[in-house]
């Protein structure tokens, strides 16, 4: 299975030991592990957590979700881009999309499986 490591934000992490009880909450909502590394962004508001994810998701669950992708304009823009977007979640773009406010942000449908 091939994996690849991103950093996720965390919210604050003030120590060591304050460390994997927040990462690895964070690893399990993303479906993937914690390397162990973790690095303060910004001090006393933002953290970040080394996580290992799998490319491809599996399992029997589904659960499907908006998300926003700013503005589209067209049926063809949003399946150029919906997975793009998805992927960006470790998801994978339904179809399906729409506009939630005109002219300034739409949503396109997520699946992630787990």
């Amino acid at each position: 299975m091939s994996t690849y490591k991103i950093d996720v934000p965390a919210g604050p992490i003030w120590s060591q030991e304050d460390a994997p009880a927040k990462a690895n909450a964070v690893a399990a909502a993303h479906q993937g592990k914690w390397t162990g590394q973790w690095n303060t962004v910004v001090p006393s508001q933002m953290s970040v957590v080394q996580l290992e994810l799998p490319v491809t998701k599996s399992g029997v669950h589904e659960f499907k979700t908006d998300v926003l992708a700013g503005p589209l304009w067209s049926n063809d823009e949003a399946q150029k881009i919906g997975s793009v977007i998805a992927a960006s979640y470790g998801a994978e773009f339904t179809g399906q999309w729409r506009t939630i406010v005109e002219g300034v942000m739409s949503v396109v449908e997520i699946k992630y499986t787990f």
